[in-house]
């Protein structure tokens, strides 16, 4: 296959290619040392089969328990095999390649040369660490398919499906969708009116009042915030602190400050401010002797300077920076932090071309 057959892509070469990128890299890894139990997570997963069976036999009396534990029964349907769910990882990467080539490409106009789009397809399709990721035992390479897979349907019950599958695998994936409203409900907000500021104030107010209140759920007593928490019972900031100072390993070469010798609240304030810069600006790798994570901060830079010098803009929104500071105020190690928040990058970054070409058609059709 030439270069020019390549740029001229479409969704049956994407689907091929991405599979047989995720097969050579999945073997690249293998040859510089990074094995297949890389992440603890994979042989927690791989040897969950008891677990599968504990959740299934509860469901009954606490089905709301399943929730964030739904990628078990992913597994057993697999029957815990290892390279049944690689294979699995691979296709979904691969349906996810085919989302965004439809969200982005199909029927939307993209007035870039060939070296752009080599750029933007190695941005949107075959970046390293979501390869990386779909070659190891983890959720995140499902994840990502179900939330793209919400901004693909127009169908509003076909996305509600897509919400409650996201739920059912992880259930804090409900805050990941912010990155596609919050921006568009702020500018909204300052253009109501005047009379209807109150109402919409008080509706807001309402909204976090039930998000606190505690409902008799199932004989228990729950508010829609315990399901969040780590232990019942516990406040707002007794949570947040317990989060900050849990311990949740993490790698030696993870040198990024996590303001655990910090006296709380002003270490928390030090790293919802210091985390998201770190890592949209991938200035993180300037705290690790490893290799592999500053490239990792390459990357991250890479997205920036490449998105910027094909459109001038940036992919940042506000959404994207709140769920940063969200994932921040959960996560202990900055590793652990990359990983859950490469999600919402990687979806923001999908999200923002979406809108880029929709915005170039529309002024197209205009003329």
């Amino acid at each position: 296959m030439s270069i020019k057959n390549l740029l001229e892509i479409n969704s049956y070469k994407i689907f091929l290619i991405s599979i047989i990128i995720c097969i050579l890299f999945y073997y690249f890894e293998r040859l510089i040392g990074i094995d297949q139990f890389y992440h603890p997570d994979t042989l927690y997963y791989l040897n969950s089969e008891e677990k599968y069976y504990y959740f299934k036999n509860m469901f009954s009396e606490r089905p709301l328990a399943i929730l964030n534990n739904g990628f078990l029964f992913v597994l057993k349907i697999f029957n815990h095999n290892y390279h049944q769910l690689i294979i699995f990882n691979f296709v979904i990467f691969s349906l996810t390649n085919l989302i965004v080539y439809n969200l982005v490409f199909k029927d939307n106009l993209l007035s870039f040369n060939k070296f752009q789009i080599f750029i933007l397809y190695t941005i949107l399709f075959f970046d390293p660490y979501r390869l990386h990721l779909a070659g190891h035992i983890l959720k995140e390479t499902l994840l990502i398919f179900l939330i793209l897979s919400f901004l693909y349907f127009k169908n509003l019950y076909v996305k509600m499906i897509f919400i409650f599958l996201g739920i059912f695998i992880k259930k804090n994936i409900i805050f990941y969708f912010f990155i596609f409203y919050i921006d568009d409900l702020i500018k909204k907000f300052f253009q109501i009116k005047k009379k209807l500021i109150l109402p919409i104030s008080v509706l807001i107010i309402i909204s976090l009042f039930l998000f606190f209140f505690k409902f008799t759920i199932f004989d228990q007593e729950k508010s829609i915030f315990s399901y969040f928490t780590l232990l019942p019972n516990q406040s707002f900031i007794e949570t947040l602190e317990i989060w900050h100072y849990r311990s949740m390993g993490g790698r030696d070469y993870d040198n990024v400050p996590n303001f655990q010798n910090i006296s709380f609240p002003l270490a928390l304030i030090y790293k919802i401010i210091i985390w998201p810069s770190l890592i949209i600006s991938g200035f993180f790798l300037f705290f690790t002797n490893s290799f592999l994570f500053k490239i990792l901060g390459l990357l991250m830079i890479y997205f920036n300077v490449g998105i910027y010098y094909l459109t001038k803009k940036s992919f940042t929104n506000i959404g994207l920076l709140i769920l940063l500071i969200l994932i921040a105020l959960y996560s202990v190690s900055f590793t652990s932090y990359f990983r859950y928040s490469y999600v919402a990058i990687y979806c923001s970054i999908v999200f923002f071309f979406i809108t880029y070409t929709n915005v170039k058609k529309n002024r197209h059709n205009w003329n």
